[in-house]
């Protein structure tokens, strides 16, 4: 599909959701199992992966996100799944984010690894096998994302979760430090051996956000119920959570 079809199809409302680096489908699958989309479409900047999504039965096209920031309201929302930790920057994050809330008339979703204990681990001798990967150059924290969603001043709502608690360092996703790169679920004969430890600060799988484009709280709870969040860690329309953020962030 050329980008100038891609342009008319937005206009025409042909489809209520978009996902962002499509890569093979699976989040476009997310977007219509958790997400309630009706029909989908991809835009991944890699053409390899664009014709792997096709393939796979979805809708795809290349192009660059960023340039939805023209279509405004064209879509009813925006899904990024796996998708802002492979960017090379924070600042082309915030554009991504930016370009969604344009373009979504009533949410963006959000998930990703998560990286906040990267530091307590590695104090440790221990890592999560995605925060070592060289596909991963943009590792956003919770702070990180707050702030770039508080600048998104056309959203109605936003909450940031975090998902799947791993409760010590017998789980799969934890290695040593000095394990290869580019790992995935541990291995003791690959991986060598790692320090038994439970854990005193949280660390989770997953974190994300849901940010509402309208004041619609129902729409929100129905998201929730669907894609079952472990926890809140930041909601901006309890003004209490600020607080509570600054605390849990304040140097010691």
């Amino acid at each position: 599909m050329a980008q100038s079809d891609f342009d008319a199809v937005l206009r025409n409302g042909q489809y209520d959701y978009i996902d962002f680096g499509c890569s093979k489908g699976g989040s476009l699958a997310l977007g219509h199992r958790l997400l309630g989309g009706t029909k989908g479409i991809g835009v991944d900047v890699d053409e390899r992966k664009v014709e792997q999504t096709i393939d796979a039965g979805f809708d795809a096209v290349v192009g660059d996100v960023t340039d939805l920031i023209t279509q405004p309201n064209c879509t009813r929302f925006v899904t990024m799944v796996d998708f802002l930790e492979h960017l090379p920057s924070i600042d082309l994050a915030e554009r991504c984010i930016a370009a969604a809330c344009e373009a979504a008339t009533d949410f963006v979703f959000i998930r990703q690894p998560w990286f906040d204990s990267d530091g307590y681990l590695f104090e440790n001798g221990l890592k999560l096998y995605w925060s070592d990967w060289t596909g991963h150059p943009n590792a956003m924290t919770s702070l990180e994302i707050y702030r770039v969603l508080v600048k998104m001043t056309n959203a109605a709502r936003w909450r940031i979760y975090s998902k799947t608690l791993i409760k010590d360092s017998s789980d799969l996703a934890v290695h040593p430090v000095s394990s290869p790169r580019d790992q995935h679920d541990y291995d003791v004969a690959k991986h060598g051996s790692k320090r038994k430890l439970k854990f005193k600060q949280p660390v989770y799988r997953q974190i994300g956000a849901i940010i509402l484009l309208k004041d619609d709280p129902q729409l929100l709870r129905q998201i929730e119920k669907k894609t079952k969040w472990t926890k809140v860690l930041f909601d901006s329309g309890d003004p209490l959570s600020l607080s509570d953020l600054r605390s849990r962030f304040r140097p010691s």
